[in-house]
């Protein structure tokens, strides 16, 4: 890990320190979302056949649904926020001035949200487990893992997009909210892919997400390993390969631009 990713982990440890309720608040959150979304699916009972790789369960079909959407979120906006937050403070200028590569800058920006973002999305699984008898006994850990990894790699691209569009344009961030909201309409978080019409059908052939969720079902509810996982991880896939070199010239343009101008407190 390179010093100004430790650097930027020592500094949000202190701050998340002296916020410990925000901490116990995302506790609480996991607390009552799981029973929720558990009572919810009482009402879809007997199973739908609609729910594929769940095996009809809508609370083991929504659980990992929400999950990965908690932690895709925070891989996608944890660059993008610390960017602004540095800005409404007035210190990027801090950061312009560092010789560190984009790369560093960008996982170490986002490196204390992606880990409490992680245990949050571990911690509700968990729970869900434990709590309300969320049955993992088949879970492919292979698979479950290269689909993971894929999906991090995608949102950690898109993080860094965002966090350039932030930089440049001095706004909050908009490519994650619009990312996040498009997914929840149309990627299966809540229901699958399969209700809606052809075309949003189609559309949804387009996020990220839906592969992810796919591929994550099918392994850690089904046991599909990375084999049986090969057309949603070569999606996968694909979205790292053509979005990383972008996200990666955007973010030497756009820092360029900053330590060319200068960017003043948004």
């Amino acid at each position: 890990m390179s010093g100004a990713m430790w650097a930027f982990l020592r500094r949000d440890y202190r701050l998340a320190r002296t916020a410990r309720l925000a901490l116990a608040w995302q506790i609480v959150s996991v607390a009552c979302t799981v029973p929720t979304m558990y009572y919810l699916g009482r009402l879809l009972r007997p199973p739908a056949p609609v729910l594929g790789a769940s095996g009809g369960d809508y609370f083991a079909f929504v659980s990992v649904g929400v999950a990965c959407l908690g932690l895709c979120s925070a891989g996608m906006g944890a660059c993008a926020a610390a960017v602004r937050q540095e800005q409404m403070g007035g210190t990027l200028d801090v950061l312009l001035l560092s010789p560190a590569p984009v790369w560093a800058l960008a996982a170490g920006a986002s490196l204390w949200t992606m880990l409490v973002a992680a245990g949050q999305t571990g911690l509700y699984l968990v729970f869900a487990a434990i709590a309300f008898h969320l049955d993992f006994s088949r879970a492919n850990v292979a698979g479950a893992a290269a689909a993971l990894v894929l999906t991090m790699g995608v949102c950690a691209a898109l993080g860094v997009l965002s966090a350039s569009l932030v930089l440049l344009l001095r706004r909050p961030d908009v490519l994650t909210s619009l990312v996040t909201s498009a997914s929840v309409l149309l990627a299966g978080v809540f229901y699958p892919t399969r209700v809606l019409p052809s075309a949003l059908q189609r559309a949804a052939e387009l996020l990220p997400l839906t592969h992810a969720l796919r591929a994550l079902r099918l392994a850690l509810l089904r046991g599909d390993g990375v084999a049986a996982l090969g057309t949603e991880l070569r999606a996968l896939l694909l979205f790292v390969l053509v979005l990383s070199p972008v996200a990666l010239v955007a973010g030497r343009v756009a820092l360029a631009e900053a330590r060319r101008s200068g960017i003043p407190a948004g």
